[in-house]
């Protein structure tokens, strides 16, 4: 889900701190398309189910494989929920369907802002992008935005 005009971020920055929203918040500044999240979502699940977490939760995890190096804490600052975010994409991840409408249904009790039902038109800002992705015109000539963020996660060792 897409929220967008957070109107209290630092009240969710302390609830992701005490571990009292189990669901994945990003800064949608940094993420370019559902493609872009299902990818490092398939691949936490796999570090999971294969027992190579380099994290402790798989919310964690997931921020980790979106970003192009192993720094957990410079992943976190870059791509997770900081306090100059306005704009918020969440993910949640649950064994039921059940267990999903709960999260999705506490997600939207604690964040006050306006939800976006369509996952299609991410607002993310194309030079914080090419900077924490490194990617040059040049690359951007031959292939998709898009294309280049997802190889570079894709095939992160």
């Amino acid at each position: 889900m897409i929220f967008r005009n957070v109107r209290n971020i630092s009240e969710l920055v302390t609830l992701l701190k005490a571990g009292k929203i189990n669901s994945v918040l990003l800064s949608e500044h940094v993420v370019v398309s559902p493609l872009h999240i299902a990818v490092a979502a398939n691949r936490a699940l796999h570090n999971q189910k294969n027992g190579t977490m380099k994290t402790k939760s798989i919310n964690t995890e997931i921020i980790l494989c979106l970003s192009p190096n192993n720094n957990i804490s410079q992943s976190l600052t870059r791509l997770g929920l900081n306090i100059n975010s306005y704009n918020v994409v969440s993910l949640s991840l649950a064994d039921s369907e059940t267990d999903l409408a709960e999260k999705i249904q506490d997600l939207k009790t604690k964040i006050k802002a306006d939800l976006v039902n369509d996952c299609r038109g991410f607002q993310y800002d194309d030079y914080e992008v090419y900077d924490v992705y490194g990617i040059s015109k040049e690359e951007l000539s031959i292939d998709s935005l898009e294309n280049s963020v997802v190889t570079r996660i894709a095939t992160k060792v």
